[in-house]
């Protein structure tokens, strides 16, 4: 009986040592995320950080968002996250006025990935940049390059609107 009691006990033993090793090297696996309905893996401490620059950006610091999505990009350049980084980088520029350093960034993104969700949305950021620093031509050129290419996206409507406005 006490055999008995004392094998039961190493086994209890042995699978709680075992869950506690699963646990600890989940913590280590890439895991599956969902961005911008863009399916990759990703490193746990990768979308780590990406969270946590996605909630400075929520709390508009700007700054540090900026700050933060460049150190992503520069320590994960090969990242599943780095169209929608490059995308959320642009904003916090916009956001802080620093229309020609959007500019690049949404080119950069257009560049990387032109199938990305998120494109459209950055071409119409791009033109918007543009109208900040006074360059209707530019502007203009980009919104209609934004109709021909994505006519049925809500960033497509929204330039054939400002296209009518700008004429």
């Amino acid at each position: 009986e006490q055999l008995a009691r004392s094998v039961a006990e190493l086994q209890r033993q042995q699978k709680d040592v075992l869950s506690v090793l699963d646990d600890r090297l989940r913590a280590l696996e890439p895991v599956k995320v969902s961005q911008d309905g863009v399916e990759f893996t990703a490193q746990p401490e990768e979308k780590r950080d990406f969270d946590a620059a996605m909630a400075v950006l929520r709390q508009t610091e700007f700054p540090r968002a900026a700050q933060l999505y460049q150190q992503f990009m520069r320590r994960y350049p090969d990242s599943g996250y780095t169209p929608s980084a490059l995308y959320w980088l642009g904003n916090t520029h916009y956001a802080l006025r620093e229309y020609k350093e959007a500019i690049a960034t949404y080119q950069r993104l257009v560049a990387l990935a032109p199938a990305h969700p998120r494109v459209p949305e950055a071409q119409l950021a791009i033109a918007n940049c543009h109208l900040e620093l006074k360059d209707v031509r530019s502007a203009r050129r980009v919104l209609e390059d934004l109709v021909k290419a994505h006519p049925q996206t809500e960033a497509g409507a929204t330039a054939r609107d400002r296209l009518a406005r700008l004429r």
